[in-house]
This record gives structure tokens, C-alpha cells and sequence, in this order.
């Protein structure tokens, strides 16, 4: 029984890490104040991923950020290093290997943060840096989920892994397209962050439950299909609400409401003929 568990003290070592030092943040935020972070602060809240949260993501991450920037670590550097670590993360959920793909998929999104606070702690913020990242951004969200989907290819959840897959990358197109047209497109709640923090959370810690009730006719990794689940359906409602929200005020543009002053002059006879007509109706 005992060496079941051996492949899972990884998993249990890095929950432990953050668990305590989760603990210390509490602590430190009862006895001193909490470590606010200055760009999480100006940003608007997330519905599933409170301020509180972002802001010990952001305590946790602090040494290492400041260790990249002593380092002189390029951004873009930092972005291709996502995206590398995304193809191992597929890698492994391609294999079975959900705790190293789930934890992977985290790293994933915390050198995607790392390279937009390391750009704008180094003034290396960039117009070609943005699109690098943005691109490499859904190559990895691709790759991972494509990762996901040859692993569930012989089951039913193949399909729930390929919505989540649909769902995640067009809350992203649909942003973008709408705000190169001019839209602000910032609404819906399951965007990259959320779906980056819970599925690799979810991932990583699924083997353990695997391990202690197994999966009996459902699917292997069950709170992984779970988790799929709810982002495709979130993701999936938060892109139609953002093409709808664009489609409105894009109608609203182009159909601007007249003036007074803009309605056409009709002749006199025109105007009489057209309140005969209504008298008459």
C-alpha cells in the first residue's frame, strides 16, 4: 500500500510549500497588513480569483521575480520558456502523468506573469513583446488541451476536453478582436488566469484523489473532467456574452441615432401626404 504513494510525494511536497507558505501570508497579514501588490490592486477584481489570492500569488512570486530581474532575464525569454514548459505539460497529460502535468501547467501560467511584471520592472515593455506573448499564450493553451484530449481520446471526455479547449481560446479571440476594433471587451469571469490556476491545481492534485477512491466507470481522473467541464461551459457563455457585448455597441456605432438637424427636408406636400397617412391609420 505504501508504494502507492511514493510517485505522489512530489505532489504532496509542492501542496505543502504552498499551504505553508499560504499560512505565512495570513500571519504576516494579521500581525503587520496584508502584502498588497501595487498592480494587482489597480487591476478590477476577479470574481474567481479574489484580491486576497492574487495578492499572495504575488508574495509567493516576489523573490523569484526580483531574482530574474537581477539576472537580467529577458521577457521574451521568459514567454518562449512558457510555452516550452506548456509542450512538457501536454507531454505528461498525453502519458497519464496528471500531477507533473498539472503542476506544469501552473508554471506555465507563473512565467506568464513573470514576463509581463519583469518588462514593465525593466522597461522592456513592447508592442512586439505583447504579441509575442499573446501568441505564444494560445499556442500553449492549444497544445495543453490537445494534450488533454489525446489522453481521453478512447472516452466520451474527449469531447468535454476539446469545448474547454474551443471555450479558452476564443475568450481570448474574442477580446482581442473586439478591442482592435475599437470595443473595450473586459467582461465574463473564467478568462486566462482562472482557467490557468484551477486546472492545474485540480491536475496536479488529482492523483492523489485517483489514488485513495479511483475512478470506478467514469473516467480516469474525475475532478480533471470536472474541472473541464465547467470551463467549457464558462469559457464557452463568457465568449457569446463578449460577442454579443461587441455586436452591440459595433451596431451602436454604425447606426448613430439622428439629430433634429440631420433628418432629411421633405417638401411641404410630402410632410402633409405623411400626416394624412397617419391620420388615416
Amino acid at each position: 500500500m505504501h508504494s502507492a504513494y511514493v510517485p505522489l510525494y512530489p505532489l504532496f511536497a509542492l501542496a505543502a510549500y504552498f499551504i505553508i507558505a499560504l499560512g505565512l501570508f495570513s500571519l504576516r497579514a494579521r500581525w503587520v497588513g496584508i502584502a498588497v501588490d501595487a498592480e494587482v490592486a489597480s487591476r478590477p477584481a476577479s470574481k474567481l480569483l479574489g484580491r486576497y489570492l492574487r495578492h499572495y500569488i504575488m508574495w509567493v512570486l516576489g523573490p523569484w521575480e526580483r531574482a530574474l530581474v537581477r539576472w537580467r532575464v529577458s521577457p521574451n525569454a521568459l514567454t518562449f520558456a512558457s510555452f516550452l514548459v506548456a509542450c512538457v505539460a501536454a507531454v505528461c497529460f498525453a502519458l497519464g502523468n496528471f500531477g507533473a502535468g498539472g503542476w506544469l501547467y501552473l508554471l506555465t501560467g507563473i512565467l506568464d506573469i513573470l514576463d509581463g511584471r519583469i518588462a514593465r520592472a525593466t522597461g522592456k515593455v513592447s508592442k512586439g513583446g505583447a504579441f509575442f506573448d499573446s501568441v505564444m499564450d494560445r499556442y500553449a493553451e492549444l497544445v495543453v488541451f490537445g494534450g488533454l484530449a489525446v489522453f481521453y481520446r478512447q472516452s466520451w471526455a474527449i469531447y468535454v476536453a476539446l469545448a474547454a479547449g474551443l471555450g479558452s481560446v476564443m475568450v481570448s479571440y474574442t477580446r482581442a478582436r473586439g478591442e482592435a476594433l475599437g470595443v473595450q471587451v473586459n467582461i465574463g469571469t473564467m478568462q486566462r488566469p482562472e482557467r490557468l490556476f484551477y486546472l492545474g491545481v485540480i491536475s496536479g492534485l488529482s492523483p492523489i484523489v485517483e489514488t485513495l477512491f479511483g475512478h470506478g466507470t467514469l473516467p480516469p481522473f474525475v475532478p480533471v473532467v470536472v474541472a473541464l467541464g465547467l470551463l467549457a461551459a464558462s469559457a464557452n457563455v463568457t465568449a457569446v456574452r463578449r460577442i454579443s457585448h461587441t455586436l452591440a455597441r459595433l451596431d451602436g456605432r454604425s447606426q448613430p441615432p439622428r439629430t433634429e438637424a440631420e433628418a432629411p427636408i421633405l417638401p411641404l406636400a410630402s410632410k402633409r401626404q405623411s400626416r394624412a397617412e397617419r391620420v388615416a391609420k
